[in-house]
Parts: structure tokens; sequence; C-alpha cells
């Protein structure tokens, strides 16, 4: 059955190098289950990896963005942001979204008390912690019996902190693991705080200039490839339409993007209030002139906000609407938010 957030391509005129329409070209090679049939006819969805393959090619076309692209255009997600802005929740809708798009998708968490996420035949969700990440390591290089006898001991988890930035490569070399195994198409990580984001990601460097060869050196090696290929993994930061958390992700996102050379993905800014109209207050109670003063106020403090945020970060952003609500029917909610404005990105 057609998925309803297929990517979608409006009539192209572009060839290939060969000079070939590229939309014949993508679907001669989709694989076969890729195809769908729509009443009577065949249309095809590029799959995930073909994508990511033609992406080069695609600049410059017009496109409707769908979930199905946004999701594909790199098959690691990491997800950061302050405490307090959602972060968690915005990760857990990003998954259960890019599953209803058709994709396998892998909710990677650090912390085994999440936010409440719908069920979904198409997501998997699992908790990665360094002293798990160690153990799946070791049974990985053929060295299970130790693997199990420090998981026995219940000092896997101290083993796996004893060196600084010991835990956090470990982490990622577990979320790349996953990558490579092609475990699912897309991989969203349920990431830490942005400061700690930053540290997440330099760990890797760090480790790779105080250990020259060896084990550790392969593994960072091999996580940096990850992380500074934008088709393999970006970054998705998570705010909220205030001064200071718009303030701590310019800062985190500009460190991220200049310094780690870390791709960036859209900016969530999420909890934006509904902005208040313009109204006239002739004959109002004074009661209700105070009320809609405050909530002017509390509007264009929103704005501003924003708008120091496209300022300061050339990045799409995508307005999730703050709701009352918890657990499975937030992240219900911010999804169809998601949906919205992915498709509205152009």
């Amino acid at each position: 059955m057609l998925c309803a957030t297929m990517l979608s391509i409006r009539p192209l005129t572009s060839t290939t190098s060969t000079g070939a329409n590229f939309s014949a070209s993508v679907a001669a090679c989709a694989p076969l289950d890729e195809r769908i049939p729509i009443t009577g006819a065949t249309r095809t969805r590029p799959s995930p990896h073909m994508m990511r393959r033609f992406a080069p090619t695609l600049k410059g076309l017009s496109f409707i963005m769908e979930p199905h692209h946004f999701f594909t255009a790199q098959r690691v997600l990491i997800v950061a942001g302050k405490g307090g802005v959602g972060k968690s929740a915005v990760a857990s809708s990003l998954a259960l979204l890019a599953a209803q798009s058709g994709l396998r998708t892998l909710l990677v968490s650090f912390d085994a008390e999440t936010i409440e996420v719908p069920a979904h035949e198409r997501l998997e969700k699992v908790v990665v912690t360094p002293g798990k990440a160690l153990t799946d390591y070791l049974a990985s290089k053929g060295m299970g019996l130790i693997s199990r006898q420090l998981a026995k001991s219940g000092i896997v988890e101290l083993v796996a902190t004893t060196a600084p930035g010991l835990d956090d490569l470990l982490v990622l070399g577990r979320i790349k693991a996953f990558e490579k195994e092609l475990r699912a198409d897309v991989i969203i990580v349920d990431g830490p705080a942005a400061g700690h984001a930053i540290d997440l990601v330099r760990a890797p460097l760090q480790l790779k200039r105080a250990l020259a060869t060896g084990p550790i050196a392969q593994q960072a090696d091999e996580v940096l490839a990850m992380l500074g290929d934008g088709s393999r993994c970006r970054v998705l930061m998570v705010t909220t339409p205030a001064m200071t958390p718009v303030q701590e992700t310019v800062e985190a996102a500009t460190e991220l993007r200049d310094d780690v050379k870390i791709v960036l993905a859209p900016v969530v800014v999420n909890k934006s209030e509904v902005a208040v109209p313009v109204l006239d207050t002739a004959g109002m109670p004074q009661e209700l002139v105070d009320a809609y003063a405050y909530a002017s106020q509390r509007t264009q403090a929103q704005r501003d906000a924003v708008a120091t945020l496209s300022t300061s970060l050339d990045l799409p952003q995508l307005a999730i609407t703050r709701r009352r609500l918890e657990g499975a029917e937030l992240v219900n909610a911010i999804v169809e938010d998601l949906a919205v404005a992915i498709e509205a990105l152009s």
C-alpha cells in the first residue's frame, strides 16, 4: 500500500549525465519491493540507499519535502537540546513519524526512563549505556568470555568510564555498529543535553589524539568518519521560542558545525505558543485588557527569539505547537506537527 508520506517529486526536466531522465534512472535502480502498485499502474519509490546515493544529483531540482526523504537524507539523526525543551518527546516523535513513513526505525536512548512511545511494527527501541556498549564491543571482537565475566562482576559500567571520554566513544561506537549492520533504515538517537552533545562528539577526536594506535584509536577513527559524513549522520537541535534556550542552541550548534564539523539538520522550535491576534481592547474589562497585554507581550517575545534564531543560524526550522499533553498523546500530537512542518520545507 502506498505510504501517504512518500517522497513526492514534481515533474522534472533535468537529466542525468547520460541524458536519461533522472526519475527513470532511480526507478530502474529501486529494489523490486519498493515498486508499489497504484490502481493498476506501478509507481516506484527509491529505497533509502538510493536516495542517499543520488543526493548530490538532486540539488537544484524541485521537491515537495516529505518525511521519507527528510529521514533518508542520513542514516543516523542525533537529537540534542538543553533540559526542558522537550528533546526526548521530539526524538520519540521523529522515530514514530519515520516508522509511519514506511522506514525501519531504531530509536536509541541513553536512559531507560524515557517518554512513552506508541508501538509500531517498524519501530524498535533500544537503550545503550557505556557498559552495555563495552560488552557488545568485546563480544564482537571474539572476547565473549571476558564480556560475560565483566557483566557478571557488576563493574562493567565502572570499567567503561575509567578514561575520560571513553564512555562517549563506546556509546557512539555502538550507534556506529547499528548503522553499519543496516539494522534499520534510519536511527534516531535521543541524545544528551546541548552542552554534553559537544563533549559527546568531541570524545573520539580527543581519544584519537591521546592514543594514536590500537583498538581504541581504530574505533575513534571509524566513529569520526561517521560523524563527519552528512549522508551518514547529522545532529538535530531542539529549542523553545525563548531567548535563553535560543542563545544556548545557537552557541552549541555553531560549535558543532564550525569546530567539530558536524552537519546540522533543521532546528525544531518546540512548545511554540499560538500567536495572539491584534484586537481592539476598547470597552473591554480591565482584567481582560491586562490578560491580553500579557499574552501579546509573550507573543512578541516569542517572535523576537525566533528572529534571533533565524538570523544566527542559517537552518530551516520546524515549529511544534505547545500542548498540555503527556506520554503517547503528546508524541502523537507532535508527529502531526512534524509532518506538516517537514512538508513545508522546500
